[in-house]
């Protein structure tokens, strides 16, 4: 218990005094770079676009269920994440109260190094498991999907677009047709 609380308080104070943790190098600081900004563009879609996740954000999501989600604006799945991994964290507890421990069960148990375990307890124990890590793989892959999405469809929804309409001649079996063509690009 000393250990997880020891972890726990230098993750924290981390937190407090780091800028960022990475393991790759950014290239160029958005702070200085003033993009070109569509007049329409809300400041929710141009905050969107400026998010990113990032190492931080990760470990951040292993401690507070559903920080990703709530980072990009998806509050309603945030706290399913939350209520998810609180399910997770009820069931390690109701271990804890019948004096079992979630660790033992999940990787001694099966080789018989303890005492019968109920089927119940077991149940509960992997439960508690999936549904812990499941909500955090959730919430770091999910987010980071949903957040790529927002963000492209943003950049569709605001880019440079150029229709051109034009009429000639096409040649089809040395007979010259006229034609018109119809080309829409992005810039």
């Amino acid at each position: 218990m000393k250990k997880t609380g020891l972890i726990i308080f230098v993750l924290f104070f981390g937190f407090l005094h780091a800028q960022d943790i990475d393991i790759y190098k950014k290239t160029d600081n958005s702070n200085y770079k003033i993009p070109d900004i569509s007049p329409e563009m809300t400041y929710e879609e141009f905050k969107m676009l400026g998010t990113n996740l990032r190492m931080q954000d990760m470990i951040i999501a292993a401690i507070l269920p559903g920080h990703v989600h709530f980072k990009i604006n998806e509050k309603k799945t945030g706290y399913y994440i939350l209520g998810t991994r609180i399910l997770g964290y009820a069931a390690w507890a109701y271990l804890s109260a019948n004096n079992k421990s979630l660790t033992q069960i999940i990787f001694f148990d099966k080789y018989q190094i303890l005492d019968k375990t109920s089927t119940g307890d077991k149940i509960v124990a992997f439960t508690s498991v999936f549904l812990m890590v499941g909500s955090y793989l959730y919430d770091w892959i999910h987010g980071k999907y949903i957040l790529e999405d927002k963000q492209n469809r943003i950049r569709y929804k605001y880019a440079k677009k150029k229709a051109k309409l034009s009429l000639g001649n096409i040649n089809l079996n040395n007979n010259i047709y006229p034609a018109l063509s119809f080309s829409y690009t992005f810039q």
